[in-house]
């Protein structure tokens, strides 16, 4: 996994939030997110950003808001939306 989801990294300030962005890197938002998992695809989204997040790399310690990885917070989000259902 790449290095900038190893847990430590720091928020940039420079970095605007989104409203909907889920991965800053690879720009998937909520409503994709809401998508696959009213088709049971989100594994296939889960396991795209990971394929990224080796080739070419993911860079969230610059791109995310939280200066962390997203995964954590999209399989919450996941969680989330089927809880609903």
């Amino acid at each position: 996994m790449s290095s900038c989801c190893n847990g430590k990294q720091t928020r940039n300030s420079k970095v605007q939030e989104i409203s909907g962005r889920l991965c800053y890197c690879f720009k998937y938002s909520e409503n994709d997110f809401r998508a696959a998992i009213n088709k049971n695809k989100e594994s296939d989204l889960l396991d795209d950003i990971k394929a990224k997040m080796k080739d070419p790399g993911c860079f969230c310690e610059t791109a995310n808001p939280s200066g962390k990885c997203c995964l954590v917070d999209i399989k919450k989000f996941i969680k989330e939306e089927k809880s609903k259902k």
